[in-house]
C-alpha cells in the first residue's frame, strides 16, 4: 500500500474507510503468506483507534494477536517491547532449537547472559513466533512504535521484511516525524491524513452537539481537522465555556493543554497515581500504590473520566499525550521524589536501576558505575542501543572528569554503530571537552575521522589514521590499532593513491605489533598495496590449513587478503568457509562482508549462480544491518553476474537504484562494477563498440570510475571489445602497464587474462602461439576464461579456413558455456559452429536461468539434502518460507519430487 492515497480517519470514518484499507489488504495477505503494514500519522490522528479495531477483526477471523506499545520514558528498557510481545507465548520457547531458546531466554531476562547480538535475538523471536503461526495465524500490534526501545524495533523490522510465506501479519503505528528501524525495512506505508472540514463538522456536531456557535467556530479552527483535538478540545471548552486564548503554536502542545486542564478537575489523591503510572508503564498496581502512597482506588476518577484503563493488573493511558500531560503537569521536585519512591517499591533490577538514576539531582559515581555495569550485560544481551543509553546518563552523573569522558566516548561509537550520527556527533563533542586517557583521545580521533567521511577525501587522512594507530597501540591496544587502519585500506584499495602513502600504510600495519601472518595484517596491507605485497600474501595464505582455522573472521580477511592479491580460487574456499562460520554463529553483520567478497570471487571462478545467491543476500542482510555502502555493492556485484548469466534482459532497470544511491553518497569510485557489468552484457552479445564504451572508464586514469585493481580482471573484456571495434591501438599504454605489474607482482588473476588476452592482440600470423600457451596455463579454476579462449581460437582458425581444426576448440567452448550458464556466449559459440558447416542443436534451456537469486539458494541447497528446516537455519528464514519457495521452484524446473532436485543440479552439488 505504499504510496496509497490518503484518506480521511476519523473516528466514525476509522470503520468504513481506513480499517477496509488496511484489514483489508492484511487479511488477503494473510490468506495467501504474510503482510505488513505500517500506519502513519501524526498524534490524535486515529493510529491507536485503528489498530484496536485491526485487533478485533483479526480475532473475529481467527487470528492470534500479540500486541506491544512504546512509552517513551522507558526506550532505555532492553528488550522491554520484546518481552511485551512474546509473553502470552513464552511458553513455546521450550520448542525451539537449544541456541535460539538460550539466545531468546537471555535477551528477555529468562536465562543465563549470553553474548548474543540483536541479530540472533531476531532470528531467534522470528522462529518462536514462526512455531505459534504454524498452528493459528498469527497478527503483531505495535503501538506507538516510536517509542520501543531500538532492540525490540530492529527484532520487529528484521520480521517484517520476512513474512512473504507466513501466517503472521504486521501492523505497526508510528507518529509522524519520528524514523525508526521500520523505515530501513521498506514496509508498505499507509498514511492517516487530517479530516476534511465536513468530515470534521459532521464528527464535532455528533460528539458536541450542544457547542456554543463561538466556540464550535474555534474549536474547528484549533483542531485542524485532527480527530482526538476536535473532541477532545470540544470537551474542554463546553466544560468551562473558556477560549484557550491564546493558543500553543502546535497542535500536539494544544491536547497536551487540553487534557492537562482535565487533569485539575481530579482528586488530589488521583495525581501522584497517575504521575507513578505515567513514570513506569511497567508498574504493576500494588507498586503504584506503594510508590505513590495511595491506595489503587484512587484511580477511579481518572478511569471514570476516560484518561486511563486497568487492564491485566496494570494502568494505561487512553492516549500517550495523557501520560506527557500528567508529567508536565508535575513539578520537577514532584517527577524527582516519584522516581525516588519507585526506585523503593519497583522489584524490577532494572527499571529500579533507571528510576535511581533518574531521581539522582548530581554526581553519584556508585549509580554511574551501576549503569556502567548494565551497559556490559545489555550488550552482552544483544541491547546495545540500552547499552548507550546506560553510558549517556552514567556519564551524566559522573564527577571524574577522565571516567566521564571514557563513558562518553563508549556512548558515542554505541550512537554511531547504531546509526544515529548526529547523537554520536554530540556525545563526541561533549567527550572532546574533558579529561581523556591516551586510548580515549585516540579511539575519540579514530571515531570523529570516521564521522566526518574525510577518509575517502581528504588530503592527509592516511597520516591522520596511522597516527591514531600507533596511539592506541602505544596505548596497549593493538587489536583495535590494526582494526583502526581498515578504512584508509579501503579507500586506498577503492580510490587512486599514490605510492608512497601505500607503502607508509604498509609499514604502518607491519609495525602494529601483530604477527605478519595474521589474517588482519593480510586483508589490510592487501588493500593497501596489493602490487607489492601480493606475493608475500600468496605465500602465507597458502600455507593455512582452512580446517584448523577456528574464527570464520579470520578467514574471512584470509579470503579478502587473496582476493586481493589475485587469488580468486583460493578467495572463494576462504570466504565461503568465513561465511558457513558466521552463518553458524548467526553473526549477521560481519556475515554480509564476505558474503559480498565471496560474490566477487564466485563470479571470476565461475561459479555465477552461487555468486548470484550471495550478491542478493548481501543486499539484503546489508538493510537489516545498516551497511549501506556493502549492500548498494552486493547490488552492482549481483547484476554483474545476471550480466555474465544473460538473466536479465534489462540491465540498466538493474543497475539504476545502486548507481543513484552511490552518486548521492559521492560513491563515485564504486561505480566501476556497474561499468564491468554493462561492459560485460554487451562483450557477451557481441556488441564490441559498446562494450569498449562502457569499460573505458575504469581503464582510463581521467575518468572518476577509474580503478587500479577492478582492471585485472577485466581486462580480457577490454581488449576483445576493442578488437572487435578497432580500437587496439588506444590500449598501448593500458597494456604495457599491467603487463609491468604482471611480470613484478603476478597476480593470477591479472597474469591469466593478460595470457588469454595476448592473442587477440598479435598480428594474425602470430597468435596461434599464443593461443597454445594460454591455453596451457592452469585455467581450471577459471572455466570462463578457458571457454573465451577456446572460443577466440575457433574463430580465428576458421577465419584462417581451417573449419576442420577450429571445430574442436569451438565444441569444447560450447560445452563450457552451457556449464556456465553463459547463454550468449553459447548462442554465438554455436553460430561460429555452425559456420564451419558441423550440424549443432540449439542450447537447451537451463531452467535455473528461471529462478530468482533465493529461489536458486533455496533449490541448490535443498538438491544438496538438507531439509526446509535446516535450509531456514542457514537462510535465516522460517521453514514455510523455505516451503513456499519450493513450491514455486518445482513446476519451474519441471520436477515433482524433492529427489529430482539433484539431478537439476548434478553439475552444482559437491559431495
Amino acid at each position: 500500500m505504499s504510496g496509497a492515497p490518503a484518506v480521511d480517519a476519523g473516528p466514525e470514518l476509522i470503520e468504513r474507510d481506513q480499517e477496509s484499507a488496511v484489514l483489508g489488504a492484511l487479511v488477503d495477505r494473510l490468506r495467501d503468506g504474510g503482510g505488513a503494514v505500517v500506519v502513519r500519522g501524526e498524534a490524535g490522528i486515529g493510529k491507536s483507534a485503528l489498530l484496536q479495531r485491526v485487533r478485533r477483526r483479526a480475532e473475529a477471523q481467527g487470528f492470534r494477536p500479540l500486541a506491544t506499545f512504546g512509552v517513551e520514558s522507558e526506550a532505555e528498557l532492553a528488550f522491554a517491547g520484546l518481552h511485551q510481545l512474546l509473553r502470552p507465548v513464552i511458553g513455546v520457547l521450550a520448542q525451539l532449537p537449544e541456541p535460539q531458546r538460550q539466545t531468546l531466554e537471555s535477551a528477555l531476562g529468562l536465562g543465563v547472559v549470553m553474548k548474543p547480538d540483536s541479530f540472533r535475538v531476531a532470528v531467534a523471536a522470528f522462529q518462536l513466533i514462526c512455531e505459534v503461526a504454524d498452528s493459528t495465524p498469527v497478527v503483531l500490534i505495535v503501538d506507538d512504535a516510536q517509542w520501543l526501545d531500538r532492540s525490540t524495533l530492529s527484532v520487529i523490522a528484521f520480521i517484517g521484511r520476512r513474512l512473504e510465506a507466513e501466517h503472521i501479519g504486521l501492523v505497526a503505528a508510528i507518529r509522524s516525524g519520528h524514523s525508526t528501524p521500520l523505515d530501513d525495512a521498506r514496509l508498505p506505508t499507509l498514511a492517516l491524513e487530517r479530516l476534511s472540514a465536513p468530515a470534521a463538522a459532521r464528527l464535532l456536531d455528533r460528539t458536541a452537539p450542544h457547542l456554543h456557535p463561538v466556540l464550535r467556530a474555534r474549536v474547528l479552527a484549533e483542531s485542524s481537522g485532527n480527530p482526538l483535538a476536535l473532541v477532545e478540545l470540544a470537551r474542554t471548552m463546553g466544560r468551562s465555556g473558556e477560549q484557550l486564548s491564546p493558543a500553543p503554536t502546535t497542535l500536539t502542545a494544544r491536547l497536551e493543554r487540553a487534557f492537562a486542564s482535565r487533569l485539575g478537575d481530579l482528586a488530589p489523591d488521583t495525581r501522584p497515581v497517575l504521575l507513578a503510572a505515567a513514570l513506569d508503564s511497567r508498574a504493576s498496581l500494588d507498586e503504584i500504590a506503594r510508590s505513590s502512597g495511595a491506595g489503587i482506588e484512587s484511580l477511579q476518577p481518572a478511569v471514570d473520566a476516560d484518561l486511563v484503563e486497568i487492564a491485566d493488573g496494570r494502568v494505561r493511558f487512553r492516549h500517550p499525550l495523557i501520560r506527557s500531560a500528567v508529567r508536565q503537569a508535575a513539578s520537577s521536585r514532584q517527577v524527582v521524589e516519584m522516581y525516588r519512591a519507585l526506585a523503593e517499591a519497583v522489584a524490577d533490577p532494572e527499571r529500579r536501576l533507571w528510576h535511581r538514576a533518574m531521581a539522582a539531582e548530581g554526581p553519584d559515581e556508585n549509580i554511574a558505575s551501576e549503569l556502567e555495569q548494565h551497559a556490559r550485560l545489555a550488550a552482552a544481551r544483544g541491547a546495545v542501543t540500552v547499552a548507550g543509553a546506560a553510558l549517556e546518563r552514567a556519564a551524566a552523573l559522573t564527577a571524574d572528569s577522565r571516567s566521564k569522558g571514557a563513558r562518553l566516548v563508549a556512548a558515542a561509537e554505541i550512537a554511531y554503530e547504531l546509526g544515529l550520527v548526529e547523537s554520536a556527533r554530540r556525545l563526541g563533542d561533549e567527550a572532546a571537552s574533558f579529561d581523556l586517557g591516551e586510548r580515549d583521545v585516540a579511539r575519540l580521533a579514530w571515531f570523529r575521522q570516521i564521522l566526518s567521511g574525510s577518509v575517502w577525501f581528504e588530503s592527509g587522512a592516511t597520516r591522520t589514521f596511522v597516527t591514531i594507530a600507533e596511539q592506541l597501540r602505544d596505548a596497549g591496544d593493538a587489536d583495535m590499532a590494526l582494526r583502526s587502519l581498515v578504512p584508509i585500506a579501503h579507500r586506498c584499495w577503492w580510490t587512486p593513491t599514490k605510492t608512497r602513502t601505500r607503502e607508509y600504510l604498509v609499514e604502518a600495519a607491519l609495525a602494529m605489533g601483530m604477527a605478519d601472518d595474521d589474517p588482519r595484517v593480510l586483508a589490510v596491507v592487501g588493500l593497501a598495496h596489493p602490487e607489492a605485497t601480493g606475493q608475500t600474501i600468496l605465500k602465507r595464505v597458502s600455507r593455512m590449513r582452512l580446517h584448523e582455522m577456528t574464527d570464520p573472521v579470520a578467514a574471512m580477511y584470509a579470503g579478502i587478503a587473496a582476493d586481493k592479491a589475485g587469488d580468486m580460487a583460493a578467495g572463494v574456499r576462504f570466504l565461503a568457509f568465513a561465511i558457513e562460520g558466521l552463518r553458524e554463529q548467526v553473526r549477521l553483520v560481519p556475515l554480509t562482508q564476505p558474503l559480498v567478497h565471496y560474490a566477487w570471487v564466485a563470479i571470476h571462478t565461475g561459479e555465477w549462480p552461487a555468486a548470484s545467491a550471495a550478491a542478493h543476500e548481501a543486499a539484503g542482510l546489508a538493510q537489516d544491518t545498516r551497511q549501506p555502502q556493502y549492500g548498494l555493492t552486493g547490488e552492482l556485484v549481483g547484476a554483474l553476474a545476471a550480466a555474465l548469466r544473460g538473466t536479465e534482459p534489462d540491465i540498466e532497470s538493474v543497475l539504476a537504484e545502486p548507481e543513484r544511491a552511490l552518486l548521492a553518497m559521492k560513491g563515485g569510485p564504486l561505480l566501476a562494477t556497474a561499468h564491468l557489468a554493462r561492459g560485460a552484457a554487451a562483450i557477451g552479445e557481441g556488441r564490441h563498440d559498446d562494450a569498449f564504451q562502457h569499460l573505458w572508464p575504469v581503464f582510463d586514469e581521467a575518468d572518476p570510475a577509474f580503478h587500479r585493481f577492478m582492471r585485472w580482471p577485466a581486462v580480457l573484456d577490454l581488449v576483445e571489445a576493442a578488437a572487435g571495434s578497432v580500437q587496439a591501438g588506444r590500449l598501448t599504454d593500458v597494456i604495457a602497464d599491467l603487463e609491468a605489474i604482471s611480470t613484478h607482482s603476478e597476480p593470477p588473476i591479472l597474469r591469466l587474462n593478460l595470457a588469454c588476452a595476448r592473442p587477440l592482440l598479435a598480428a594474425e600470423d602470430q597468435a596461434e602461439p599464443l593461443f597454445t600457451a594460454a591455453l596451457a596455463e592452469d585455467l581450471a579454476g577459471y572455466p570462463f576464461l578457458r571457454a573465451r579462449t577456446l572460443f577466440s581460437l575457433g574463430r580465428w582458425l576458421r577465419r584462417r579456413r581451417r573449419s576442420a581444426e577450429s571445430r574442436s576448440p569451438l565444441r569444447e567452448s560450447v560445452v563450457l558455456f552451457d556449464a556456465l550458464g553463459a547463454s550468449a556466449w553459447s548462442r554465438r559459440a554455436r553460430q561460429e559452429l555452425r559456420a564451419t558447416g558441423e550440424k549443432v542443436g540449439r542450447r537447451a534451456p537451463d531452467l535455473r536461468d528461471r529462478l530468482t537469486a533465493q529461489e536458486l539458494q533455496i533449490a541448490q541447497l535443498a538438491a544438496s539434502g538438507l531439509s526446509n528446516r535446516q535450509i531456514a537455519e542457514r537462510l535465516f528464514l522460517s521453514p514455510r518460507t523455505v516451503g513456499g519457495h519450493l513450491y514455486r521452484i518445482f513446476p519451474k524446473l519441471e520436477v515433482t519430487a524433492r529427489a529430482q532436485l539433484r539431478d537439476a543440479f548434478a553439475d552444482r552439488v559437491r559431495d
